[in-house]
């Protein structure tokens, strides 16, 4: 083969390779950056499609159970002569249990004389005594129960004469040593109202029918 032959041989195939060379950058190129972008689109495209994360709802809260143990706030408990408030001295049990709206009866086994009433309402520190199957009188032995004039446990006996000036009666208590029973007997009433001292204050008090309100000894 001549010298010229060769060379254009050599020539054509420098050129050749360039060729292929320059044709695999180009394609590299290419799918370099066809990757880049279908791979930022992907993701743009799942970050926009996800859902919003929502709190869950608050667990609904039950309401407080009633305190079936003290009077309805629309009650009155205030004493006076007759009773305590809707119970009244010479009530039966089925009338002073409908009275409060349930929550009163006679104690298991009562046979009808002197007994006491066994109350699930009714403010704390009272009792009710009852006779012959009726309310006899109701005693307030703690707490902060008032009367009508706004006498309570603990108060001072010239307290209880100032609030019923001109209706107390003062005898001398039968156990307390310098104690009293002060006696409000209203005009035109059979009905009393007695509280007990030590001599300073007032330690209880009773209110309803005689004779059971002046008696100084309870049932039993």
């Amino acid at each position: 083969m001549s010298l010229p032959t060769r060379l254009s041989i050599a020539t054509a195939s420098t050129a050749l390779f360039a060729l292929f060379a320059l044709a695999c950058t180009v394609k590299t190129e290419k799918s370099a950056d066809t990757s880049a972008i279908d791979t930022s689109t992907a993701i743009a495209t799942r970050a926009d499609t996800s859902p919003p994360i929502t709190a869950p709802a608050p667990l609904p809260v039950p309401p407080p159970k009633p305190d079936t143990s003290r009077p309805a706030s629309s009650t009155s408990w205030t004493v006076t002569e007759r009773g305590i408030g809707p119970l009244r001295a010479g009530m039966t049990v089925a009338q002073a249990n409908s009275a409060i709206g349930g929550g009163f009866a006679a104690a298991k086994g009562y046979s009808g004389g002197c007994g006491y009433a066994v109350l699930t309402k009714g403010p704390s520190g009272l009792a009710v005594m009852l006779q012959d199957g009726k309310i006899a009188r109701v005693e307030v032995r703690s707490g902060g129960i008032a009367t009508a004039a706004g006498a309570r446990i603990g108060d001072s006996e010239s307290r209880i004469k100032s609030l019923y000036a001109g209706r107390v009666t003062s005898t001398p208590h039968k156990y307390v040593s310098g104690g009293h029973y002060l006696t409000v007997a209203p005009s035109n009433s059979a009905n009393r109202i007695v509280f007990e001292t030590d001599g300073s204050k007032m330690t209880e008090y009773r209110s309803g029918r005689t004779p059971e309100v002046e008696q100084v000894e309870r049932c039993g």
